[in-house]
């Protein structure tokens, strides 16, 4: 097969952030300044490949158009789960994320592409030891599209088969609703870590004053005394058992256009539970997908 051109969507910059929301408290802005430095970047990407936590490098995707046999091709990429291919008009085009394409690799049949892909990410490139193409581009954009929710968009590139679209976003929520979120396994996800950061808030439901209260005090409860553990010298990951549901978190998340709409699909419906329902109505906003209601009455 022989590739025509390569797009990629995201970056080394995306997958720096993404990898830094796990061990910081607070917004993405003051993480976004860390992409001045190259060499912190570089170090971080090196120590993530040499540790082999390659799950961080699901946060972007590689585009290529290529022209060859069909059932070729896809006879190649046949094991790979997270690769799509489509064909459009007398090309294929091939989409895969960072960690899919170090993986294949060691694979004979499909190396050349592979390195192709790898290729696009310069800082990578170099740390596998491969020929880059360009210079390294930290440079993120990056829009705030609500408060209340907090969810920042990173990426977003829709495209008319929406197997290689793509879109990124940052939010915070209570851990009752990150459970239910990474349910959605085909979306990828980088969550705040409890193991190297504090608490930094609570999320509650729409309850009534009452009931609030009481939550609130059995929050803050549990709070005082995870401090407490703290003090007499237990460490975070142990002392984090006490710690409610409620406890804020914050998540990058990215993944292709069809699995955010597989995700718009369940959690729009107005049976959805509260919270993650508010983030998937957001999301629905920047991806301007609306839900269609059958008809059951037909049935």
């Amino acid at each position: 097969m022989n590739v025509v051109r390569t797009e990629l969507v995201g970056g080394e910059g995306i997958i720096y952030l993404a990898t830094r929301v796990s061990r910081k408290i607070g917004g993405p802005e003051d993480i976004i300044k860390e992409l001045n430095d190259e060499s912190r970047v570089r170090r971080l990407l090196e120590n993530i490949i040499k540790a082999g936590h390659l799950s961080v490098l699901e946060h972007s995707l590689i585009r290529m158009w290529v022209r060859g046999d069909w059932n070729e091709i896809t006879n190649c990429l046949f094991h790979y789960k997270y690769v799509e291919a489509s064909r459009l008009g007398d090309e294929v085009i091939i989409s895969m994320n960072p960690r899919t394409a170090i993986e294949m690799v060691t694979d004979g049949s499909v190396k050349p592409l592979a390195i192709e892909a790898l290729k696009t990410l310069p800082l990578i490139s170099d740390i596998l030891g491969l020929q880059a193409n360009g210079e390294p581009n930290l440079e993120v954009e990056f829009e705030k599209v609500s408060e209340s929710p907090p969810v920042y968009v990173f990426v977003k590139s829709p495209f008319e088969d929406p197997e290689h679209g793509f879109y990124a976003f940052w939010t915070e929520m209570s851990r009752v609703a990150s459970h239910q979120f990474v349910r959605h396994r085909r979306l990828s996800f980088t969550q705040r870590s409890g193991r190297y950061t504090k608490p930094s808030g609570f999320v509650f439901p729409n309850l009534t004053s009452e009931a609030l209260e009481i939550m609130k005090k059995q929050a803050e409860s549990s709070y005082r005394t995870y401090m407490k553990l703290l003090e007499m010298g237990i460490r975070r990951e142990d002392a984090r058992y006490i710690l409610p549901a409620a406890l804020k978190t914050a998540l990058f998340v990215s993944g292709r256009q069809s699995d955010w709409i597989h995700f718009l699909e369940l959690r729009t419906d107005v049976h959805a539970q509260e919270e993650i329902r508010n983030f998937a109505l957001k999301v629905a906003e920047v991806m301007k997908w609306k839900r269609w209601h059958r008809d059951l009455s037909r049935i």
